[in-house]
């Protein structure tokens, strides 16, 4: 084997010899405790206010897109007549 072959096999063996770490009582049981403390509950105002942010945002990217899409048919039917974007954006260099 060569010395890359040997350093793989070194890497791969080192691994054999990790063993588990025991997590103290105290740190486990403070942690099962505060999982199951923290259980949060919204209100009827915020969960009104979360759905109509989304609808907001759902609106606003949806006129954005239909005024996206205006654009660019607008400018597609231009690209006949004018001759200077025909020219700034040919590929012939």
């Amino acid at each position: 084997m060569n010395t890359k072959e040997n350093w793989i096999e070194e890497t791969l063996n080192s691994l054999d010899d990790i063993q588990r770490v025991e997590v103290p009582l105290s740190l486990s049981s403070s942690l099962v405790n505060n999982s199951k403390q923290k259980e949060i509950r919204l209100s009827a105002i915020q969960k009104w206010a979360i759905a109509a942010s989304v609808i907001v945002l759902l609106g606003i990217n949806l006129i954005s897109i239909t005024e996206y899409s205006k654009k660019s048919k607008n400018v597609s039917s231009n690209e006949g007549t004018n001759v200077i974007y025909k020219e700034y954006f040919s590929s012939d260099y």
